[in-house]
Parts: C-alpha cells; structure tokens; sequence
C-alpha cells in the first residue's frame, strides 16, 4: 500500500499516529496549516525507558549547542521534547526563540498545556531525535524527521523493523556505517548522511574544569574504561540482559578483587588515574565498590548529571580507552591513540545480541584482549607510552570515522540546508 505521512504512516487500514492518545485530532486540524521555523530536539529512549539526563544529552544536545553558538535560533525557535522542562530551561534563558515543553503535556487534561505541545509538533520543519521516534510518526509529508542515533558501536539492535518510513534521514560517522546501518535499520542509501557525530565535536573541545567539577584527582595520564551494559534495572529493557557477570567486580575480564588491587598498584606506581564510567542502563548493584583503590575511580552517571558534563566533554583528557563492544570507541577514533578491546565474553555475547557483522573482530580499530593479564600488559603498554593495536586501529578508522574533525554539526545543517 502507498505510504501517506499527511495524517500518520498508514499500514493496511490501521493508521499509526505516534505515542500521543490526541496527536490524530491536533493533525487534523494543521493538516493544511504552514510549517514554521521551528527545530524540534528529542533524544533518549522512549518514556517509560526514562532515566534522568539522558532526555537532554547525546548527539541532540551537541547539535542543539551548536546551533546556539552559530546563531541558527536567530531564524529557527528551537523547541526542547524533555521529562521536566524546568530541569533545563533555565540554563539557556539568555537564548532567543528556545522552549523547553514536556512529553506529558501531550497527554494532559491541561487544555492551554497540550494545545501549545501540538501546536509546535504540527508545524515543526524539522526533528532531530537520538533514539525514540514515537514522537514523530505522524508527520506530514513536508516535516522532516533526521535520527541523529546514539552511536556507532557493534552490537546489533533487538526488536528490529524497517525504519524507511520512520524518519526521512539518519546521521553516521562512515562509509562502513553508512551500507551496514542502512541494512540494519531498513534505510535506503539516499538516507544515510555521512556527516559524523555532533557530540565528537565536544572530544575537540573538553571541560577545562572537569577533574573539579567530578572530583577526579590529577595525575599525569588518564585511562579511560567504558563497558557497555549487560543487565540493565531499566523498565522496558529487560530483553536487554545478558548472562549476569562472574566474579567479585562485576567488570569484564577483571574477575576478583585482588585483580583490581594489582592494577590499582601499576596505576598509582605510574601517576595514573583509571576513570570506570558504567554505561547509563547498566544496574549499578552488580558493580563492585571502589572506594578503597586509590587510582581506580567509578564515575556515575549522576556525577556526570550533577555537573552538566558529556562523557564526551571529558574523553579528550583519555590517553588510553578501553571498552568492548560500546560506540565510545568509534568516537574516540578522532584521537588517534590506544584503544582495547575486552573481549572475554564474545561468543556468548554475539549468541545472545549479535553484531552488525558475521565477525566483528577485524571490525575494531584496536588491541584485542581476552584475559586479565592481556588487559593488565595494555595498561603497562601505554604507561610506558607503546601504542598496542595502532596498525589495525589505523588500517580501519577512516571507513568508521570519515571525518577528524570538530564540524560535524555544522556538517549536519549543511546538508539538510538550515542556516542563518
């Protein structure tokens, strides 16, 4: 059947409007109105996935700070969908033509509230959005949708269904993303837009006060951990979770606690500091405490949120990353220096999720480890200022990170044609 988007993506004769229970009246009744210079921002999962922060962060954000800086609000209003608007409207009250409105507004017996919500939804010229798109399948024909998306990582998506009439473009960082996610997410070539990342545009240009603001202590080099989650507390994900960890920490490869002491000893013997940063859905109870090891630091997701900080406002500062299968790794690419891989559970991990490719490992630009004394010997590697992993690491970054550079964002409005 042909697909209509003048009042909601028809498949057979069930119309899809999108996540809100008034949006089919409110189109309705701007079906024929104008679009307006407005830009409106989402990113995070879907609501009931809520976690706080993550309703304004991510590429969203860095595309949204841009466009303050260059001064695109000037002509566009730029319109915030968050939890609680009064969360973040203050930072940005200096800023012309910026709103800040709630998802629930779209629901509210609140008349004034819920007219003013689908007044921007309806005339809006543009969505830029990290993940959830519920919000936006009900557009007009004329309303662009672009899936800025969250990274490009390794892992496979769950749950998946063609996206081609979801959205009209999705950003991605390189060539080989651009054929794999388009396969992925059922997109055709002329949808993908190789523009990189907008918020690897924050690694060119990180916090000068972070180690204050998250109480890190200074040392002479930092390396940065990164695992992505494998179960996860957050409702609606639980089809997310894998085989719970092994050992006392809870961390890939480093099992027991006297692993982490040993590692914690060749760190302070060096001047360097280890930052862990869990992934936002991992459940933080099967971590293991920190606190005793001097050189070894866990940085929550709320220290992040309490500072208003990007994890990629602060991996500049990284002299060295590891992680496994999370798309940090393809962001920090941009830097050129050491990166690992931990390994320890890819066969059970690629059963139970799956990667975008048969065989992943020549698809990660880095150090393959699979143990503890692997990892152990890439820590001691970088102290003593070896780059383990950067012939395979510069044999493939540029087909997975096309551009080194900070301009992705603007990159992105020049190809949709937004300017001043």
């Amino acid at each position: 059947m042909e697909v209509c988007r003048c009042n909601g993506i028809k498949s057979g004769d069930v119309t899809v409007m999108g996540d809100f229970k008034y949006e089919e009246e409110y189109r309705a009744k701007y079906v024929n109105a104008k679009l307006e210079d407005i830009i409106i921002f989402r990113s995070g999962p879907m609501a009931s996935s809520h976690i706080d922060g993550m309703d304004f962060d991510d590429n969203a954000r860095a595309l949204f700070e841009y466009a303050l800086e260059a001064g695109i609000n000037r002509r566009y209003k730029l319109v915030w969908i968050v939890k609680n608007p009064s969360q973040w409207a203050p930072k940005f009250s200096e800023y012309e033509n910026v709103l800040f409105l709630s998802w629930e507004d779209a629901d509210s017996e609140d008349i004034e509230k819920r007219d003013r919500f689908f007044y921007h939804l309806c005339l809006a010229k543009y969505f830029f959005m990290t993940d959830s798109y519920g919000l936006a399948l009900g557009c007009r024909k004329d309303q662009v949708r672009v899936m800025l998306w969250h990274g490009c990582g390794f892992k496979t998506r769950l749950g998946f269904a063609p996206n081609e009439e979801h959205y009209e473009y999705m950003t991605v960082t390189g060539d080989e993303y651009a054929r794999t996610y388009a396969k992925i997410f059922g997109l055709r070539d002329d949808q993908m837009l190789v523009t990189g990342y907008p918020k690897v545009d924050y690694i060119f240009h990180p916090d000068e006060e972070w180690q204050s603001k998250l109480d890190v202590r200074p040392a002479s080099k930092y390396v940065f951990w990164l695992p992505t989650f494998r179960n996860t507390s957050t409702p609606g994900l639980e089809r997310h979770n894998h085989t719970k960890p092994k050992g006392e920490t809870g961390l890939p490869v480093v099992v027991s606690l006297e692993e982490m002491k040993r590692l914690n000893d060749l760190l302070a013997e060096n001047d360097t500091v280890m930052i862990v940063k869990l992934h936002p859905f991992q459940d933080r109870k099967l971590i293991c405490d920190m606190t005793d090891f001097s050189n070894i630091q866990l940085l929550e997701n709320e220290n992040l949120l309490k500072a208003d900080i990007q994890i990629n406002q602060i991996l500049g500062y990284a002299d060295a990353l590891i992680s496994d299968y999370s798309s940090v790794a393809i962001d920090y690419l941009v830097k050129d220096r050491p990166i690992a891989f931990t390994l320890d559970d890819l066969e059970s991990y690629g059963k139970e999720r799956g990667f975008f490719w048969p065989d992943v490992k020549p698809y990660l630009p880095g150090k393959e480890i699979y143990n503890y004394e692997e990892l152990y010997g890439f820590v001691k590697d970088v102290l003593e200022g070896h780059d383990p992993g950067a012939e395979k690491r510069h044999s493939i970054s540029e087909k997975m990170q096309k551009y080194n550079d900070d301009h992705n964002s603007a990159r992105v409005f020049k190809a949709l044609g937004i300017e001043v």
